[in-house]
């Protein structure tokens, strides 16, 4: 895959160079110098804070796509030496020798092994990810260009043949046969039927030829060996099959039976959501109050736990929607943050105000939960704009020892809460789930007053009288500058002329 990398030269100037994963940084670095006129040996690349080793390819060095790259002085100006290259027969054997950076592979491959090139159809050196095959492209590769400028490195000579693609069968022409002027077809093949037969003229006769000739053509020989070969195999399992008709047979006897059971099993719904929605509006006269702001208490059930704890692996296991829903969400998102532009604190402030504005068109209740130590729940209705006081003075309400010092707060990541802020500007709305605690260490039950736990609210009430009202409110919300755009219509329809042109 190829890339762009950006160098900043010393000028100032910045050169855009396009190379692949396997150019060396020594071939990039000359590249930019090519075009500055600069003297490749008196730079280094330095990416960040790393100067990077010119003997090394783009991809070892992990340089992304636009990387940004800087040409630095070098502290020693780099002198060419002799390499010391090792070349790896076929047959494992090394031969080795020192050569100048400027030396072509097919020098080098005379030098060491001048026997073994006319023996290779097609003569490959391979150095790390790298393959140059062909005579002309060994004349042509330098070892500079392999980024051998010192050091030592090993070289394999191999035979390299062409690839050949297994999935591509081999293409078989159909051969020309010429067709008789007058659509008469004479066969030159000794007939071994009797004599009474005849040739046949017409067109019923060039389709039997035409089919004679389609049967030599080895595609569809091939085609009938298949189809040969599978009516064996049918023919060896014939208890299989029968067992599958078994089966079929079985199914087509149970599936009206398993849609009767089905209808028969959806049609109570109906009636089940119409009890529910009966008992949401009669919810009130269910509950029992014991005081201001619709505060009732209840006990949570006993099993939450265990059945969180008991779930099944596959209740974690995403479907396909799930999860194509879940990834449209993310690239929803970063659509958004992509196109968002940035904001000042004043902008900021603004689209604050205008969200807590819409919650509070939104949700004219917020339902107050606050647990006990021994488990029992105080719930409460308040407004949006109630302060976090207001909630420690119902509690306070409800103690049976009202002088004793609490405090309430949140979890996870335990916080006290201020009790100047409002319900909306600590993000409560439309529900919150608090705790109580004693400010004294030995302070223990009871908490609540002995009246209040006698007159205990179910669970189920209690969740549908806190669902009824943190449910958004339905009422549509007025255009702002409606009344305005009427009254301007209604004075301009009422007098069509100025004020100032009247008498």
């Amino acid at each position: 895959m190829s890339r762009d990398i950006v160098v900043l030269t010393p000028n100032g100037r910045r050169v855009k160079v396009h190379c692949t994963p396997d150019t060396n940084i020594l071939q990039l670095l000359e590249d930019v110098c090519a075009k500055q006129g600069l003297e490749p040996n008196d730079y280094d690349l330095k990416h960040h804070k790393h100067i990077l080793d010119l003997t090394t390819t783009v991809r070892f060095c992990n340089l992304p796509n636009k990387a940004f790259l800087e040409m630095v002085e070098a502290e020693k100006k780099r002198v060419e030496s002799n390499v010391t290259i090792g070349l790896m027969l076929n047959d494992g054997e090394r031969m080795t020798g020192d050569f100048t950076p400027n030396t072509t592979l097919y020098d080098l491959i005379m030098s060491l092994a001048p026997n073994e090139l006319p023996n290779l159809h097609n003569p490959t050196i391979s150095y790390m990810r790298q393959e140059v095959t062909g005579v002309n492209a060994l004349k042509e590769k330098s070892l500079r260009q392999l980024g051998l400028i010192a050091g030592r490195a090993i070289l394999r000579l191999l035979d390299k043949t062409e690839p050949m693609q297994a999935n591509i069968s081999s293409v078989y022409r159909r051969v020309k046969t010429e067709k008789p002027e007058n659509g008469l077809v004479t066969s030159t093949e000794p007939s071994h039927s009797n004599n009474d037969e005849k040739c046949i003229q017409g067109p019923s006769n060039i389709k039997n030829t035409e089919n004679a000739q389609g049967s030599l053509d080895p595609m569809i020989l091939i085609k009938q060996e298949k189809k040969k070969k599978d009516a064996k195999v049918e023919m060896d399992l014939p208890t299989e099959l029968d067992i599958d008709q078994n089966f079929k047979t079985k199914d087509q006897e149970t599936l009206p039976k398993q849609l009767e059971s089905t209808t028969s099993y959806q049609s109570p719904q109906p009636q089940i959501t119409r009890e529910n929605l009966e008992r949401r509006l009669r919810i009130e006269e269910e509950v029992t109050f014991i005081g201001s702001q619709k505060a009732i208490a209840f006990m949570p059930p006993d099993g939450n736990e265990e059945e969180l704890s008991d779930l099944p692996d596959d209740f974690y296991e995403l479907t396909i929607e799930e999860v194509r829903k879940i990834y449209h969400e993310l690239q929803q998102r970063r659509i958004e943050l992509e196109n968002t532009p940035i904001l000042t604190s004043t902008k900021r402030e603004e689209f604050a105000q205008q969200a807590s504005l819409s919650k509070i068109n939104m949700y004219k209740n917020v339902v107050v939960r606050i647990q006990f130590p021994d488990n029992i729940i105080l719930q409460g209705v308040f407004a949006p704009n109630n302060t976090i006081e207001e909630v420690q003075n119902f509690v306070k309400e409800h103690l049976q020892n009202q002088d004793k010092p609490f405090h309430i707060f949140t979890t996870p990541l335990k916080e006290d809460l201020d009790p100047n802020v409002t319900l909306l500007d600590a993000k409560f709305v439309p529900c919150v789930h608090m705790h109580f605690k004693w400010l004294e260490e030995n302070s223990g039950p009871p908490y609540l007053r002995k009246e209040i736990y006698s007159k205990k609210t179910t669970n189920d009430a209690a969740c549908i009288l806190a669902s009824k009202y943190r449910a958004p409110s339905r009422r549509k919300l007025e255009n702002p500058h409606s009344p305005q755009q009427s009254s301007n219509g209604a004075s301009v329809s009422k007098s069509k002329v100025p004020k100032w042109f009247k008498k």
